[in-house]
């Protein structure tokens, strides 16, 4: 699944918002923690980490592993647990100023059944996925607007 969104604010400052875990934290709700095997491993290829995610009174565990990334344009992870691996891709690109983000994510069921479930929550996982990307957005925008001018 694919989605687009332009956020206000350079290019520079939207990449630094995807690639800290502790930026992150803040507009991802649900995370609780990122932890780099490496400190300061967050913008290094293949790097490992483990995310803790909270969804109602359950806590979930992903291994995370970086994928591609070229800054300021490119920011990729992978998330995997028993059931799935999820490939999700942050592509940027400058427009006048503000930026255009590509977001897609790419499911890999890991199991039969983990296949019949992803289908039938398909449109939930698309509609929490553009969620995200608003949520997002909307950090970046509040974020850049309480910076100081450069």
């Amino acid at each position: 699944m694919k989605h687009k969104v332009v956020i206000h604010a350079p290019i520079e400052f939207v990449f630094e918002q995807l690639s800290s875990p502790a930026a992150r934290k803040t507009w991802t709700k649900e995370i609780e923690k990122i932890q780099y095997e490496q400190p300061r491993a967050e913008k290094i290829e293949g790097a490992s980490f483990i995310q803790v995610q909270k969804e109602g009174a359950m806590r979930t565990s992903f291994h995370g592993k970086n994928g591609v990334i070229a800054e300021p344009e490119t920011y990729s992870y992978s998330l995997e647990s028993k059931a799935f691996k999820m490939v999700i891709t942050y592509h940027l690109e400058d427009v006048q100023g503000d930026t255009q983000v590509t977001q897609t994510y790419e499911i890999i069921y890991l199991s039969k059944l983990a296949k019949i479930m992803g289908k039938l929550s398909s449109k939930l996982t698309e509609k929490l996925a553009l969620s995200l990307l608003q949520q997002f957005k909307t950090h970046c925008e509040i974020r850049k607007a309480q910076a100081p001018p450069t």
